[in-house]
């Protein structure tokens, strides 16, 4: 069986109608779901309950550039309104969705490239095409 290395860094965050494609070195997208076990004395039965979701994304920082996805997360941030995103998965396909921006970091060590390593609550459903 042959050997298949996949990478997850294809990022695409819409914020105030323009569409910011963020250079990533990780991007994963995480499910939590609880499943619940009723146990009776004549039954048991396993209730699923909702699924939600947690965009995480490494990115380099890019503050003061011509289209900077920082300084864009930061007037998001500050709106505190959800904003669409477009993940590329391994098998060619899409996951898309709203997060809820967060503010970035901004610095870091003098001896590397400076990134930034956020966590996005997903806001409602994601979608897989």
């Amino acid at each position: 069986m042959p050997l298949f290395v996949q990478t997850g860094r294809e990022l695409t965050v819409e914020i105030n109608s323009v569409d910011y494609s963020v250079q990533c070195s990780e991007v994963t997208l995480t499910p939590s779901q609880t499943v619940d076990q009723y146990i009776s004395l004549t039954s048991n039965a396993a209730v699923s309950g909702p699924v939600t979701w947690e965009l995480g994304v490494k990115a380099f920082q890019d503050w003061g550039e011509a289209g900077s996805f920082c300084d864009a997360l930061v007037t998001a941030a500050t709106a505190g309104t959800a904003v669409p995103f477009e993940m590329g998965l391994p098998n060619g396909g899409t996951a898309t969705g709203n997060i809820i921006p967060v503010f970035p970091v901004a610095g870091g060590a003098a001896d590397s490239a400076l990134e930034i390593d956020l966590t996005f609550a997903v806001s409602g459903a994601v979608t897989f095409a």
